[in-house]
């Protein structure tokens, strides 16, 4: 039996995402302003070439409210 939200066509991360969204939401103001910053993630990549790195590349985004 697989996990209702693979059946749904959604992946782990996406189910997770939305899930702290929904969480983050029903916080009471005054906790919700400690966690917004949560709300970014930074995405960091890098590029290999014979074993070495040739450049690594650092983003950040955040989530859709």
């Amino acid at each position: 039996m697989s996990t209702f939200w693979r059946q749904v066509g959604l992946n782990y991360i996406n189910y997770s995402q939305i899930c702290a969204k929904v969480v983050r939401r029903c916080l009471k103001p005054e906790l919700r302003s400690a966690v917004a910053n949560r709300e970014e993630t930074i995405i960091k990549t890098t590029k290999w070439d014979s074993g070495k790195v040739v450049q690594q590349t650092e983003s950040g985004a955040r989530l859709n409210q």
